[in-house]
Order: C-alpha cells, then structure tokens, then sequence
C-alpha cells in the first residue's frame, strides 16, 4: 500500500505547461497561457488536483486583472493550505 498523496496527470501537464516556455505560435495562444494555479487535494484526500476556477490566465492581465500578484494572494484560501504554481518574471 502507497502511501501518501497522488498527483493527477492533469496536474502534471499543468506543471509541464508552465514549467516550458514554448514559442508562442500566436497571440491567442499566449493569451491562454497560464500566470498562476492553484490546487488542493481531492476530497477523497487521494489525490492532488486543480483547484476548479482558480487560475489566472497571461491574457487576464491588463484586462481583467492589473496587479497579478495580487489576485494570486487573494485566490488563496485564509483557513486552508494549498499547492501553487505562479509564473514569475525576473
């Protein structure tokens, strides 16, 4: 028996998504491209999954969002832990 929490393969794409700057073949693609994710743990507590409406997008900012940071602190929960991704640009 395994112990311990599991990480779903969406959860891994999401990761490998982030974690590879690909040449953008054209705005609307980079628009999709992901700022910032959260996830937590499956209410099972067997797996860690996407946090469902808990991202931000590269094509948000500016529009919808000013300061990403910013929203990325508030999308987290103030009584409950969670697993983050954020793209940050030194």
């Amino acid at each position: 028996m395994a112990s311990g929490v599991q990480v779903t393969d969406e959860v891994i794409a999401v990761f490998n998504n982030m974690k590879v700057r690909k040449a953008q073949p054209n705005e609307e693609d980079k628009k999709k491209r992901k700022k910032a994710v959260l996830f937590c743990i499956s209410p099972d507590k067997q797996n860690i999954i996407l946090e469902e409406g808990k991202e931000i997008l590269c094509g948000d900012i500016g529009n919808t969002i000013t300061d990403p940071y910013l929203e990325f602190v508030k999308m987290l929960p103030s009584d409950d832990c969670r697993y983050a991704l954020y793209d940050a640009n030194l």
